[in-house]
């Protein structure tokens, strides 16, 4: 399988894994605004080791999302051996992801993400039992600072193995998802990564991003939170211009998500796409009153008619 990794331009720019968010339907705006690779919603590898179905049916994809990698998280380094097989046969994504730094409470409690990422001797083990078990290219995913051990000292543990790409949330476990990114803790880790370098954590805006560049030395940046209500980020920092979208370019957006949504999953699909509405329209004028609306929606013709009757 080719390295696609390699072949990208830089600044390589990547829509991270969120749980909950990064379904279908939005990799495909992302992709629409110039994000090159996606990530999947986390899949647990004891799912797939158990139970198929649910999971395969969450990390199903669309052509246009290529390249598409699926992110796994779990403790077991055979069932990340039996995940990755299933994966790279029943899926056929361009990549897969081990995640080594998720901080959610009831994840640390299955010896997993952060808590997997606090474990040298274990990481290593589940990084082998992946790449035994794929001919897919492997990136990782880990803090800058876990319970002791720093971001340099995970990746120096793994620097003999053919990693393709290491995305380095600049944030401690201990900060959460909003606290100080310390971006010379993802510098730190440059002479240990030969494949290519991603800085994750508070890139919001063209401004945060052309600065975690000059500061980490990443080869691209990995971005979640800061494109959840401006997926249009990854245009902006390709094209280095402030990007503010009109109203009537917010609602062709909004429409484009719904139908996606629809599409992929039925008209049930709605009640997780307005999260997303509520997002997309943070800082505009009104945007209590339309926010109470279009958390109600229950089909497309409702969000037309919610769209058409707000004045800006």
């Amino acid at each position: 399988m080719v390295n696609f990794w390699s072949q990208l331009s830089k600044p390589i720019l990547v829509l991270a894994p969120l749980a909950g968010v990064t379904d279908s339907a939005f990799r495909q705006i992302c992709k629409s605004y110039g994000a090159q690779v996606v990530v999947s919603e986390m899949a647990s590898v004891a799912a797939l080791d158990h139970d198929q179905r649910k999971t395969l049916e969450m990390l199903a994809f669309q052509p246009i999302e290529r390249p598409y990698i699926v992110q796994l998280f779990g403790s077991d380094p055979q069932q990340f051996a039996v995940a990755a097989q299933i994966i790279t046969e029943k899926i056929q994504p361009d990549g897969l992801d081990i995640n080594f730094g998720c901080p959610v409470p009831k994840i640390i409690k299955q010896g997993a993400g952060a808590a997997l990422g606090a474990d040298l001797s274990r990481a290593r083990e589940v990084v082998r039992a992946v790449l035994d078990n794929t001919d897919r290219p492997l990136s990782i995913k880990l803090r800058a600072f876990n319970q002791g051990i720093s971001a340099q000292q995970f990746v120096a543990n793994l620097a003999d193995l053919p990693i393709a790409a290491v995305a380095v949330h600049g944030r401690s476990l201990a900060a959460g998802f909003s606290g100080f990114v310390d971006p010379t803790a993802i510098a730190a880790c440059r002479s240990y990564v030969n494949g290519q370098l991603l800085a994750n954590g508070g890139i919001i805006d063209l401004f945060s991003a052309q600065a975690m560049l000059a500061a980490s030395q990443a080869d691209g940046l990995m971005i979640g939170q800061g494109a959840l209500s401006r997926p249009w980020i990854f245009q902006e920092i390709a094209q280095q211009v402030n990007i503010n979208l009109s109203w009537s370019e917010l609602s062709q957006l909004m429409l484009r998500h719904a139908k996606l949504v629809v599409e992929n999953k039925g008209q049930a699909g709605l009640m997780e796409l307005r999260k997303f509405l509520a997002w997309y329209v943070k800082g505009w004028p009104q945007a209590k009153k339309i926010r109470q609306q279009l958390v109600a929606i229950k089909s497309i013709a409702d969000l037309e008619t919610i769209i058409s009757n707000f004045c800006v």
